[in-house]
């Protein structure tokens, strides 16, 4: 029993540095200058032992992103429920989901690359059903359907606005990981200051 479980674990360490490698190679060199020989010598592993573990390359790719999309929504998921717990508004439980939204992308900027920036799903594309990017769109959509409820904000298409709001948090996530910029205050406070900003100009 010992054995098997050692092995399980073993199986599964290798597993992970195969992942981390991936994605370090196709943010680094690109997804098309990568293959499955290079993952293997940047973990020291001889490529059949890469293969025993997945069927090609779009498999890694696909493991990457459906292990992204779910630490995505589940940090916007989490905040979301801490906010609930605590008995705030629809307007500040919206606030709240856009502070994680940032968040995630400071807290794993190679993460959020690999999800919004470097477009991996055109080589191995994610249904619906297993995109965190979707359901996160869907979790804003329906607290903005609640701030409207509670007369927070202006009323109208919650989808057009959910991707303006959508935009905005992707702007800010990507400036704050790519560009270095001379600024007086806090990363939080700009994150603070940005997201109250855009809402206060769809406050009624």
């Amino acid at each position: 029993m010992k054995h098997i479980k050692r092995r399980e674990r073993e199986s599964n360490e290798i597993r992970r540095k195969i992942i981390e490698a991936a994605r370090s190679l196709f943010l680094n060199q690109g997804y098309a200058e990568v293959s499955m020989r290079k993952i293997a010598d940047q973990i020291e592993y001889s490529p059949t032992t890469i293969y025993h573990y997945f069927a090609n390359k779009e498999a890694v790719v696909r493991e990457l992103l459906l292990e992204g999309n779910a630490l995505f929504l589940q940090a916007l998921q989490q905040r979301l429920e801490e906010a609930e717990a605590a008995g705030l508004n629809a307007m500040d439980r919206l606030k709240t989901v856009s502070d994680a939204y940032v968040r995630f992308g400071m807290a794993n900027p190679e993460y959020y690359n690999i999800l919004f920036i470097s477009d991996l799903e055109s080589v191995s594309p994610v249904s619906l059903i297993d995109s965190g990017r979707f359901k996160g769109f869907e979790l804003l959509e329906a607290g903005l359907q609640a701030a409207m409820e509670e007369g927070s904000i202006i009323q109208g298409d919650e989808r057009l606005i959910a991707r303006s709001v959508w935009s905005m948090l992707h702007g800010l996530t990507s400036l704050l990981l790519n560009f270095e910029l001379p600024v007086t205050r806090s990363n939080d406070e700009l994150i603070s200051f940005t997201i109250d900003t855009f809402f206060r100009g769809l406050s009624r």
